[in-house]
């Protein structure tokens, strides 16, 4: 001990004969302390690091940096997910999105006549309202094979969120996740089916598809009416 209590390490020791250096013999300290960052030596050098005055140009130049007038950054950007319903892709504020689930068994109600109110869900051990999203925009089942043997695609139920209640629709295909701005909305073109465009915003496109920017505010109320 009384060796190593002599022992003057050089300047940026840890440098040269500590963990970090590859001079050999090393630090005799490292039997001790194991790593550099343990010793009494690395930590005074770090602290020396900490309390070193700060050039006076330094200063001057981040006062003005810090005081000069900020650029505002205005974003109108949105982030929908993309999914499928029939031969339609459609896109719904991330926002309103709690969940993408498998597909569950959904369990039919007694004597119910509607076409939008499909009955109820399992999910998590929560019994959700299901509804079907392709009968209330007017969407068919699809004519159009959207799968070939190289790829497989999976039917999916999306668990929506709206005023603290959950609903559930399933879908046939979910594509992901897309961010646009209000520029990139283009007005709906007259291919849209009547039904379906009363409850879109707009357009997008991503790749070759023509997506429909759902109006949430207006899909919300129907739901709601609808399952009264």
């Amino acid at each position: 001990m009384a060796e190593l209590d002599r022992f003057v390490p050089p300047d940026n020791c840890w440098h040269s004969i500590g963990v970090w250096g590859g001079e050999v013999p090393r630090c005799p300290r490292l039997e001790e302390f194991i790593h550099c960052r343990n010793c009494d030596v690395f930590h005074a050098a770090s602290l020396a690091a900490y309390e070193k005055t700060i050039p006076e140009d330094y200063r001057l130049e981040w006062t003005e940096v810090l005081a000069g007038e900020k650029e505002r950054f205005v974003t109108d950007s949105r982030t929908v997910i993309v999914f499928r319903i029939g031969d339609e892709w459609v896109a719904i504020s991330t926002g309103l999105c709690k969940e993408i689930s498998r597909m569950m068994k959904i369990h039919r109600l007694p004597h119910n006549k509607s076409q939008i109110l499909k009955g109820v869900v399992n999910n998590g051990g929560e019994i959700r309202i299901c509804f079907s999203l392709g009968s209330l925009l007017g969407i068919a089942k699809a004519e159009q094979i959207f799968h070939d043997e190289f790829q497989t695609v999976y039917a999916r139920m999306i668990v929506m969120n709206v005023a603290g209640q959950s609903y559930v629709f399933p879908v046939s295909e979910i594509k992901g996740l897309l961010q646009y701005s209000e520029a990139d909305r283009a007005p709906l073109p007259e291919t849209i089916r009547a039904s379906s465009a009363s409850y879109m915003s707009g357009v997008i496109k991503w790749d070759d598809m023509t997506i429909g920017c759902l109006d949430e505010a207006l899909l919300t109320s129907q739901l709601e009416r609808s399952i009264r």
